[in-house]
């Protein structure tokens, strides 16, 4: 268990790298874009820093020195590197505004809110997020209780990430298990995770990282509508998908990256959006526009893209689309200029995990086997978990739509579901066809062309021919073009009226109470712990911006967070013990426990063991592995299998090798486990590992829960004695 003195170094390990970074992200930002200020200023310096950290993260995890003293030192020597750099012929020849003079005097001067944002509507913006912070803070206070719960995140977010830890390199593939090849997937988000097991020495900041991408939406969606004076109203369209279930019940707490990719590509999208009504001071006359969006602005969007593409590879479509936005809005004898200042940003933000594919299996993308007849290299499986069928498959199946995709839309966006879809789709078409100025056009093409790409998404109506069960869970691929489309519901010309934006922002606000259930969360045993996050993370920040806004004193304002961030750090151990106490204990009621599959005494026994080697077998182990690295992270986990070509790892088939591999792999204990059975969960495929495992005495058995059992490893297995076991795998089929 951490003490305090662990903890308090772990805080001024964070605080030291999200300091120096965040101070260096808003000097390169006020040297390249000096004139940009407010928002749209805080929302380039956030994507900045992150890409510093992912830089300064992949560069070091390339020649094995990912160590928090590392990412510390590299932190402090970028910024004296920003400190020490002159402000060069770009900013010279942009001076600041008076406005950003005054305030490097040291004294704020009040700012009025935009047009169309009075204070009542943005009362109503606070609201909404308060809504969605408590909705999630419930699901975050859950994981506390018990430990992180998502599949996915137990899965391979989290072991990704306690790889890099413990390796503490970047250029590994992570084989988590033999049936899918999700080693292959871009892990900036699990890299992030990696960072804050490093400096702190827990997984608990992955609880809650998720988060820190809740606030970048918001900040996002406030800039796409601040142009219009819509901030507010866009705020809370967003938050409408955002608190949905398909969201609520998968990104707090838990290590899952779809925030992560949507939140970016929003910022994308903001920061375009602002870049060219800046270049265009009159949208309605093109002929006016000057070269200003052609230079750092598309660099700051296209980082923003790019790390979104190395976050998750289903967002590639949208971010493929902004691109082509991108270039379509530069001015027509720039474009090549502007290809280059936004694909090269965005090659450096997402490319890292693409490369390393393409030098470990000969294909960037390894899921893409074929472009049309010509066969790339790709990984095959001698076994696999379910077909991945996509969306359109089943296009004129009035069955499945009936009792699979209707049933999964409104588990995932609620009982208003065809509002909430619809709506975000009637406004990209809007958009399209008669958006209010030419970028409104793009980003209603772009949000159109998102939504028709996730229907052709493999696994996106995963399951058996008939059988699309996975469609509910993976419904979340929607989410990034969704978001982009309701984002444009409050920007047409209908709503320019000041009293139809009133009556439009108490629908957005009413659908968001209805169709997301909040008022569930009222009833939550975990709504204290709820109000109190609210309490730090939404009111107290917002009074803080309006005694800004009314003109408080820097001084008080950076007291006034001060303390906030110590409430916070003083909060945050008790948090943390709690958290430590409860991680994985399966003590409470059995419903509770987790991961089920029978691993729930594995899971309990892993939590007392430290710095050993454990072996897993059997996909329901594999798929589960990230409760056996053990409360402080130190235990090595491997899963046993069979590498092949172009990064392939199966099933190892006989006694003989699996016998062999044990030995090699020099383990403390190993874990044998059924084969999870994706079609049906609770009738587990039998897999032979336990089996093999016979008449050896150099293992002995610990415990036993089903058909799982974790066996002590005291010595060597002869792989000779196998005899009549040694038959060729043949529990497992290829397709279940």
């Amino acid at each position: 268990m951490a003490d305090f003195g662990s903890y308090l170094l772990g805080a001024v390990q964070l605080a030291l790298v999200a300091l120096s970074l965040g101070y260096s992200s808003y000097l390169l930002r006020r040297k390249l874009l000096p004139t940009w200020q407010g928002a749209p200023a805080r929302l380039v310096e956030i994507v900045v820093a992150v890409a510093l950290l992912t830089w300064i993260a992949q560069l070091l995890g390339t020649v094995s020195l990912l160590y928090a003293g590392a990412l510390v030192g590299a932190g402090l020597l970028v910024l004296g590197a920003i400190v020490l750099w002159p402000a060069g012929p770009v900013a010279a020849g942009d001076p600041p505004p008076p406005a950003v003079a005054k305030a490097s005097s040291g004294v704020v001067p009040p700012a009025a809110p935009p047009a169309g944002e009075g204070v009542w509507t943005l009362t109503v913006m606070v609201g909404a997020i308060a809504v969605v912070v408590g909705q999630w803070a419930i699901t975050a206070k859950h994981a506390l209780d018990r430990g992180i719960f998502n599949f996915d995140s137990l899965w391979y977010h989290q072991p990704f990430a306690a790889e890099m830890a413990q390796t503490h390199s970047t250029t590994g593939l992570a084989k988590v298990e033999t049936v899918f090849a999700n080693w292959f997937y871009p892990q900036g988000s699990e890299l992030l995770h990696a960072v804050g097991m490093l400096l702190i020495g827990r997984d608990t900041l992955s609880l809650f990282l998720n988060f820190g991408w809740l606030g970048v939406a918001f900040l996002a969606a406030w800039c796409i509508g601040r142009p219009y004076g819509r901030g507010s109203l866009v705020v809370v369209a967003t938050a409408i998908v955002l608190a949905s279930h398909t969201i609520v019940v998968r990104a707090p707490g838990a290590a899952k990256n779809d925030v992560m990719a949507a939140a970016l590509l929003l910022a994308g999208i903001a920061i375009l959006l602002t870049a060219w009504h800046r270049a265009v001071p009159n949208p309605r006359n093109t002929s006016e526009r000057n070269r200003g969006m052609v230079g750092w602005p598309l660099a700051a969007a296209g980082l923003a893209v790019g790390l979104a593409a190395g976050t998750k590879v289903t967002v590639l479509a949208l971010a493929a689309a902004l691109s082509v936005a991108a270039i379509a809005l530069s001015p027509a004898g720039r474009r090549r200029a502007a290809a280059a200042w936004w694909f090269v940003p965005a090659l450096l933000g997402g490319g890292y995990w693409y490369l390393r594919n393409l030098i470990a299996a000969g294909n960037p993308i390894p899921e893409i086997e074929r472009l049309g007849p010509i066969s790339l290299p790709h990984p095959e499986h001698l076994q696999t978990g379910r077909p991945d069928f996509s969306v359109v498959h089943y296009a004129t199946e009035t069955g499945v739509w009936s009792e699979y995709f209707g049933p999964g839309l409104h588990d995932a966006f609620g009982a208003l579901w065809p509002l909430v879809v619809g709506g975000a789709a009637l406004a990209a078409l809007v958009a399209l066809v008669r958006g209010r100025d030419r970028a409104v056009r793009w980003i209603g093409a772009t949000a159109l062309f998102g939504m028709a790409a996730y229907l052709f998404t493999p696994l996106s109506a995963a399951g058996a021919e008939g059988e699309p069960v996975a469609f509910g869970i993976n419904v979340r691929f929607l989410v990034p073009a969704l978001l982009a489309g309701i984002a444009l519901v409050p920007l047409p010309r209908l709503f320019d009226p000041p009293a139809r934006r009133w009556v439009l922002v108490a629908a957005l606000f009413a659908v968001l109470l209805v169709t997301d259930r909040a008022d569930l969360a009222a009833r939550d045993g975990a709504r204290t712990f709820a109000a109190l996050v609210v309490l730090l993370a939404v009111l107290v920040p917002a009074a803080l911006l309006v005694a800004r806004e009314r003109g408080a004193g820097r001084g008080a304002l950076a007291g006034g967070f001060a303390a906030l961030a110590l409430a916070v750090l003083v909060l945050g151990y008790p948090a943390q013990r709690h958290y430590l106490e409860q991680r994985f204990a399966n003590d409470g009621p059995r419903r509770e426990w987790i991961p089920g599959m029978d691993l729930d005494a594995a899971y309990r026994w892993a939590r007392g063991v430290e710095d050993a080697r454990i072996g897993l077998v059997g996909t329901s182990a594999g798929f589960a592995g990230y409760g056996f690295y053990g409360a402080d992270l130190s235990n090595r986990v491997v899963y046993l299998g069979q590498p092949g070509p172009h990064g392939a790892f199966n099933a190892i088939p006989t006694c003989d090798r699996f016998r062999a591999a044990v030995d090699d792999a020099d383990l403390d204990y190993l874990v044998t486990a059924p084969f999870l059975n994706f079609l049906h969960p609770s009738d587990p495929i039998s897999s032979p590992e336990a089996r093999w495992l016979r008449g050896s005495d150099a293992v002995e058995p610990l415990l036993r829960e089903g058909p799982v059992t974790v066996w002590r490893v005291g010595g060597k297995l002869d792989p000779a004695a196998c005899g009549a076991a040694n038959a060729p795998l043949r529990e497992v089929p290829k397709t279940p």
